[in-house]
């Protein structure tokens, strides 16, 4: 499959950020494309941008405007990435008090909840009792009238936390949010507004099994479930919820033998699982069974350590995955590194799913 014209569409980009609903994503999406990627594999990877050695690239987050958010899990700073190359990153905030940033999500349009603590990639180990969660309001920044910062303030804090990973939207309305706590093996529901905090969801598929502690990585609310990866127990695997997020029984596997960190759900609820230990992304059908490896593989740094996934939002890439990386977890381990953490795009030509 051949990536699109970017260079030809840069007019086109303009008129999308200066008026960004006129490339809303779509509203109608299209189901009836093949799911067979044989005769495409591997597919083609772009590099977005490349950051310094030793950045580890952990989550991403796509505004409306179709402009990339990166938390940074060496430094506690989030950055804004252009997808298509014109602006070079922006540092749209550093937290204080902390060494890295982890899940992001959006609730409203450019209203971002971010986790915040203490991670170590140096002794790849977390702070218990570090870690908080802070809001950014991105609506004015970088506006045409000239810079304008974004309004960063604390939600919560979470000291009951072991580490804080990834994070879900569960009822923008009532403002709350689920969040994997990967060495407890737990998940915490917070209220944004009442800043109430509660530990809803304590599973065996959750827990952590080795050092480092990654037990319950990301996660993702869909149609009365929240789907979860481990790291440890290399799975993807999802829990029936109640409407306050309680779980309604046990979890179950979608998929094993999957060596994941984040995930992103297509418009039909497939997978794209970001393979981190072993630079791979795949892709796990709706109805689960094995993964099918789209790009990648443990000997390869074209996807070094990937972390987290997302699909684009404009017109012009709403079939594209964003795939941020570490710069390759074995470089954390021996402090030998090649590469930096990347945004990287894939071109699956498929629609992404949006809430």
């Amino acid at each position: 499959m051949q990536s699109r014209n970017f260079l030809s569409a840069l007019v086109l980009l303009s008129l999308a950020i200066l008026f960004p609903p006129c490339f809303a994503y779509p509203t109608s999406l299209s189901n009836t494309r093949a799911r067979n990627f044989e005769n495409q594999l591997p597919l083609p990877v772009h590099v977005i941008h490349e950051f310094p050695l030793d950045t580890w690239l952990e989550n991403l987050a796509v505004r409306e405007n179709g402009q990339i958010l990166v938390t940074l899990l060496t430094t506690p700073q989030i950055y804004q990435v252009d997808p298509f190359e014109i602006q070079a990153p922006i540092l749209v905030h550093t937290f204080p008090n902390a060494t890295s940033l982890l899940g992001i999500v959006e609730t409203y349009p450019d209203i971002f909840y971010v986790v915040v603590g203490n991670w170590s990639t140096v002794k790849l180990s977390s702070t218990p009792g570090s870690y908080s969660v802070w809001k950014i309001e991105m609506s004015c920044f970088l506006l045409d009238q000239g810079y304008v910062p974004a309004v960063v303030t604390k939600v919560a804090d979470l000291p009951d936390a072991m580490f804080l990973n990834g994070m879900t939207v569960l009822d923008k309305e009532s403002g709350l949010l689920l969040i994997a706590d990967s060495e407890a093996g737990v998940v915490w529901r917070l209220n944004v507004y009442t800043k109430e905090v509660t530990q809803i969801i304590d599973d065996p598929l959750m827990k952590a099994t080795s050092v480092p502690s990654l037990g319950i990585n990301g996660v993702k609310v869909r149609s009365g479930y929240l789907y979860f990866t481990n790291s440890n127990q290399a799975l993807l695997a999802r829990v029936p919820i109640n409407t306050d997020g309680t779980a309604a029984s046990e979890a179950s596997v979608v998929t094993a033998n999957a060596m994941a960190d984040d995930f992103q759900f297509d418009a039909r609820g497939d997978v794209f699982i970001a393979q981190n230990p072993v630079n791979e992304l795949a892709f796990v059908e709706a109805e689960g069974g094995p993964e099918t490896v789209l790009v990648g593989d443990p000997d390869s740094l074209i996807l070094a350590g990937p972390t987290a996934v997302q699909f684009g939002r404009t017109a012009l890439d709403f079939e594209s995955l964003y795939i941020t990386s570490t710069g390759g977890l074995a470089a954390y381990i021996s402090r030998n590194f090649t590469v930096g953490g990347r945004v990287s795009r894939v071109d699956v030509g498929i629609e992404g799913f949006w809430i």
